[in-house]
């Protein structure tokens, strides 16, 4: 699960920063129509461009950090009490395999 989880995660991050590489190439390639207004789109486009780069890092930090601290929670959680953590596993088991039969 949770290897399916950080496949996932590493997709999105990485779709993200696709998007954010496909929006630096379009404008880069916006072509420049000389007018006030035109140069002032572009500028603030650059700036949103910028700030969604940045906000792309720091998302990217959290998520990794929070995904690192869950894992050390679960893993001392499971050293800690292994009996629960057996005994949480089997009762998710049987109502998931309950719940998959019940449609049959």
């Amino acid at each position: 699960m949770a290897a399916k989880y950080e496949a996932e995660r590493a997709a999105l991050m990485k779709d993200v920063k696709q998007l954010l590489k496909d929006a630096e190439a379009l404008y880069h390639a916006a072509a420049d129509d000389g007018t006030k207004e035109g140069k002032a789109l572009k500028e603030k486009l650059k700036s949103q461009l910028d700030k969604a780069q940045q906000q792309y890092a720091e998302m990217e930090d959290s998520v990794i950090e929070r995904t690192r601290q869950a894992a050390s929670q679960t893993n001392d959680l499971v050293h800690s009490k292994p009996y629960h953590a057996m005994g949480v596993a089997a009762v998710v088991g049987l109502l998931l395999g309950a719940l998959l039969c019940r449609g049959r």
